[in-house]
């Protein structure tokens, strides 16, 4: 498997999956507003949670042991029978509390909750069978499918009145798909069950759900959180403005999906140099776009805000700003923490996490009380700080971390450039609409890109990259 090949098919479709979901959340916003919106979200809020308990670390678990070739189908059978039990507990408990789930929501959704849960559980399971089988790259339509049924069903389903349930039937019509189609891709027979593939899967399931659990809270705990204290239109202004930092990291999240079955093969070979060396070069990619993001939601983020969804997701502004800022904790951290799972430590990356997941609930109960959505990106940024350096400190205690501190200073000193150039635009050109706005970030990157091919190694390692993969074309 090629590293870059991968990636690069694998952000391509991120980049075609998040135009999709990008454009459907900006036309469903400006119909709907940011109450209906906030509804939805805690929707996925609260199946994003219900998932730790669906499968507590079994998907990625089924990734790392597929991954290494032996015996592959009777993990897979296996981790099906394992993840049969708590899905059905968790359908019945959403049943006996279909009154309190729907007081939650906001409106008669339990039902779909659980039909959902199932849904989700199964269409995953293949998604990360696929990965384990070096097939990653093979993921991306998957995900792109997944994108476009939801927003073509939803767009539909809102014109005719459905709402913010519309959205959801879209949702669960996105998973149908995925379901259908990625388990048709999978190459991998299923195997006899045994509880000696059960063993190997919970032995390495045990370590690897603290990170999934981390995952989660970190997703969704600030959401649940604000829908306990605040309104729905919090909720709604928050999660827009978290889901526009989400596009930043679709280049961080290619590579590091497509690290960690490659590092897991490496280690197995001791191949120590390989791993080292994949990390390192790794770091400059993921954070390329993320550094100069920042800058510019310093300059636009009111802009975007208003101009994009509309007047009343602008009291998100500043959360925003800092929600940004976290992407570039978050781009390191993709990378380290594939790798750590990659060497077999995934029980170094659930202590890293326990600590960060402790802090996060804690940081955000008090910060939100006091500060608001504010509070709760603050949250999500210094309990992200902490998670990173605890998973860069594990990492270091098995392999050399090579930081390329002088491509990294380079892509910093090009987004002070773009930002300039903002500014300077800003005092002859009024950015008062969302044509003037689109024109403005054009031009900042097209600024930011230019400093960037001034520099020769980057210009070089760009170059590489992209004769690579169209060589594997």
């Amino acid at each position: 498997m090629s590293l870059a090949h991968s990636s690069l098919k694998l952000f391509g479709a991120r980049v075609t999956s998040a135009a999709v979901q990008f454009g459907g959340l900006i036309y469903f916003s400006r119909e709907l507003g940011a109450a209906p919106m906030g509804a939805f979200f805690l929707f996925q809020a609260l199946l994003g949670i219900l998932e730790i308990g669906a499968d507590f670390g079994i998907r990625g678990a089924v990734e790392k042991r597929v991954s290494e070739g032996d015996s592959p189908g009777s993990f897979l059978s296996s981790a099906i029978v394992i993840k049969m039990v708590p899905i059905a507990v968790i359908v019945l408990i959403i049943f006996l509390l279909r009154s309190y789930v729907n007081d939650y929501l906001g409106t008669e959704l339990a039902l779909l909750l659980a039909i959902a849960i199932v849904l989700q559980e199964a269409e995953q399971l293949a998604e990360f069978n696929l990965k384990g089988e070096l097939r990653v790259g093979e993921t991306a339509e998957l995900r792109v499918a997944r994108q476009i049924v939801w927003a073509g069903v939803g767009i539909i389903l809102v014109q005719l009145g459905y709402g913010a349930i519309g959205l959801v039937y879209g949702l669960m019509a996105g998973m149908g798909v995925v379901f259908v189609w990625g388990w048709y891709k999978t190459s991998t027979p299923f195997g006899r069950p045994s509880y000696k593939h059960a063993r190997s899967l919970f032995d390495y399931a045990k370590y690897n759900v603290a990170s999934f659990v981390g995952g989660y809270v970190y997703s969704w705990m600030d959401v649940l959180i604000i829908g306990f204290f605040l309104t729905q239109a919090h909720v709604g202004a928050y999660e827009v403005a978290w889901r526009i930092t989400l596009i930043v990291m679709l280049l961080s999240r290619s590579i590091a999906e497509v690290l960690l079955p490659q590092i897991s093969r490496w280690d197995s070979e001791d191949a120590k140099n390989r791993i080292e060396s994949a990390i390192s070069n790794a770091i400059t990619p993921s954070m390329i776009f993320v550094i100069p993001s920042v800058f510019g939601v310093i300059v636009f983020s009111q802009e975007i805000l208003e101009y994009m969804f509309g007047a009343e997701f602008t009291i998100a502004w500043l959360a925003l700003i800092i929600l940004m800022s976290e992407k570039l904790v978050q781009a390191i951290h993709v990378i380290l923490g594939r790798a750590l799972k990659g060497i077999n430590r995934p029980d170094l990356a659930a202590y890293a996490t326990i600590v960060s997941v402790v802090a996060n609930l804690i940081l955000n109960v008090a910060l939100v009380v006091e500060f608001g959505i504010v509070g709760a990106a603050a949250a999500t940024l210094l309990s992200f700080v902490l998670n990173t350096a605890l998973h860069g400190y594990y990492l270091s205690k098995f392999v050399s971390i090579r930081f390329p501190k002088v491509e990294i200073g380079w892509c910093f000193l090009s987004a002070v450039g773009m930002t300039i150039a903002l500014f300077g635009l800003q005092s002859v050109f009024d950015v008062d609409g969302l044509p003037s706005l689109l024109t403005a970030i054009f031009a900042g990157a097209t600024v930011y890109v230019l400093f960037i091919l001034s520099f020769r190694g980057l210009r070089m390692k760009f170059v590489t990259q992209v004769t690579s993969f169209v060589s594997n074309l």
